[in-house]
């Protein structure tokens, strides 16, 4: 079960100094949005992981559960929505409050997104799972565990408020991009020298696209708890040489 809300470290240091003299109707709501944004969290971490899992094994059964179980992540995403409007019609918001509450808008599109990357991983998976070999020479696993790596991390920060971690997920989403780089170089080079596996390659390009995604949609929950934490948008910005990886 998740921690009460206010047991997490607040966004700016005034945030909650009162909360334990004063309980507001709106504390109850925010609890219910924390709820809700951790159970998304977790089932898409765990629809990612078994779309890894999936394909690294070739479980056709365990892609299938994957794919079935998109269904989850979407209604949780219309709760979540559904929650930020009420708060927003209920009681007026201001300050750090609003600024979760767009924050939290934000995070879920971007945990429905990453989701919908894993079904994708899974729907493919069958393509290549007769494929022996092909996966190996790509960087599709490298890529995979970096990606699954990142969101952990950016999970971890949303929920502690950290914002170093957060601005170190920005950082190594290069490395992902890189990664996905050599692997289309890859898959290009080997259409060409053995075109009897055009198909299966087509559908790893898919992959490593969508495990790439995953990666992004990652920093942008990242550039989200920069927001949240700090008050300032950071998207678009260019990293620091002290930030990159």
């Amino acid at each position: 079960m998740a921690a009460p809300f206010s047991a997490y470290p607040p966004p700016t240091p005034e945030r909650y100094t009162d909360l334990m003299k004063t309980h507001r109707p709106l504390d109850d709501e925010l609890q219910t949005l924390w709820d809700l944004l951790v159970q998304m969290s977790t089932v898409v971490d765990e629809q990612l992981a078994d779309a890894i899992n999936a394909l690294s094994t070739c479980d056709l059964d365990l892609a299938k559960q994957v794919t079935e179980r998109d269904d989850e992540v979407d209604a949780l995403e219309l709760k979540i929505d559904h929650q930020c409007e009420r708060i927003l019609a209920l009681h007026t918001p201001v300050a750090v409050d609003l600024r979760l509450i767009i924050t939290a808008v934000k995070v879920n599109t971007d945990l429905e997104r990453i989701g919908d990357h894993a079904k994708n991983l899974a729907k493919n998976t069958p393509f290549v799972a007769g494929s022996a070999g092909l996966l190996e020479q790509t960087k599709i696993p490298q890529m995979a565990d970096t990606a699954r790596r990142l969101l952990h991390d950016v999970q971890d920060a949303f929920m502690q408020r950290d914002r170093v971690l957060a601005r170190k997920v920005i950082a190594h989403d290069l490395e992902i991009d890189r990664l996905h780089k050599e692997t289309i170089d890859t898959l290009v080079r080997m259409t060409r020298e053995n075109p009897e596996n055009t198909e299966a390659l087509v559908h790893l390009v898919t992959m490593s696209k969508a495990i790439e995604r995953v990666a992004d949609h990652a920093k942008n929950i990242a550039e989200s708890v920069v927001f949240l934490i700090e008050g300032v948008d950071i998207r678009h910005r260019k990293l620091a040489p002290e930030e990159r990886p």
